[in-house]
């Protein structure tokens, strides 16, 4: 069976993926919404990414639409969700940042439930309140955590213990699948944490890219000396905003807990490394260079 599947990745702004070829049954297809948080549309092989691999991705994408001229209605993470669910703008759905979601707001999910979908909801919800419209919910409480996460439901919580939790998602999203009724199309919302920051990979993945050099994106250097002030005003540059928790530096040794915690947040402007046996202190465009490997190559 083939299901319509609908995949939304988001980084700064919201950036659409793919809507595959609808269900061959007839009547109403099944709704499989996939949504991955923080990166570029080319991270995405279809989207022309340099340094992953999306074989699957790309076959949805070319086997059903790629969309390429898409905007986010809000790019940030909260108000973006709830602009999603409710098809409103943020000064209409009532979450213009990080304030709680007004469970009783019609959503995409009631109004697919009340046309007889069967109707779930896994992995980062990140509004606040319990998801309303889903027959079953399992969700990450905020931002959750990757490795053994906590999940809630509508009856408690549970801790997958040694888990890693883009796997729990997926194998939520499966169990879903496999137990909905079989008498009614079904409307799925499978929303992933990963790659959001602070980037920690699954084991099995985390030195995938340690021994590559990552080639740096066209717009590398752009000072954005043209650009609004929004941009002038973020913090997401790799120059000037990564952490040393960011770049996975090791603290010095001897620090407290209040100590480490100041540390973990500092954004080196020079960093020693040990190379071909000797030590060199890197600033400058040297040190930016190396952040940026450092960055897409060491995630643990």
């Amino acid at each position: 069976m083939k299901f319509l599947a609908v995949g939304l990745f988001m980084a700064v702004t919201l950036l659409p993926s793919s809507v595959v070829a609808q269900s061959q049954r007839a009547g109403r297809p099944n709704i499989i919404y996939i949504m991955t948080d923080d990166h570029a549309a080319h991270a995405i092989g279809a989207y022309g990414s340099r340094v992953n691999q999306t074989p699957h991705l790309d076959r949805l994408a070319r086997e059903g639409a790629l969309l390429t001229s898409v905007f986010a209605t809000n790019a940030i993470c909260t108000p973006s969700r709830a602009a999603i669910l409710t098809g409103q703008y943020s000064h209409l759905n009532g979450v213009t940042m990080f304030n709680r979601f007004d469970s009783s707001r019609m959503t995409v999910a009631r109004l697919l439930q009340q046309g007889g979908y069967h109707t779930g909801m896994v992995g980062k919800w990140h509004l606040g309140s319990d998801p309303v419209g889903f027959h079953r919910w399992e969700i990450l409480p905020g931002q959750g955590a990757y490795r053994d996460p906590v999940f809630y439901t509508a009856t408690g919580e549970k801790t997958y213990t040694g888990r890693y939790a883009t796997d729990v998602i997926t194998d939520l999203a499966l169990e879903f699948i496999e137990n909905r009724p079989r008498d009614k199309p079904f409307f799925l919302m499978m929303h992933h944490k990963a790659p959001h920051r602070p980037w920690e990979p699954s084991e099995s993945h985390a030195a995938h890219f340690a021994t590559q050099r990552i080639p740096e994106p066209v717009t590398f250097w752009d000072s954005y000396a043209t650009r609004t002030d929004a941009l002038h005003e973020n913090q997401q540059r790799v120059a000037a905003d990564l952490t040393n928790r960011d770049l996975k530096l090791t603290p010095p040794p001897g620090l407290d807990a209040q100590d480490l915690a100041k540390w973990l947040v500092l954004k080196p402007d020079a960093v020693t490394i040990v190379r071909d046996g000797k030590s060199v202190t890197l600033t400058g465009d040297s040190l930016v260079r190396w952040k940026y490997q450092r960055y897409m190559q060491r995630s643990v």
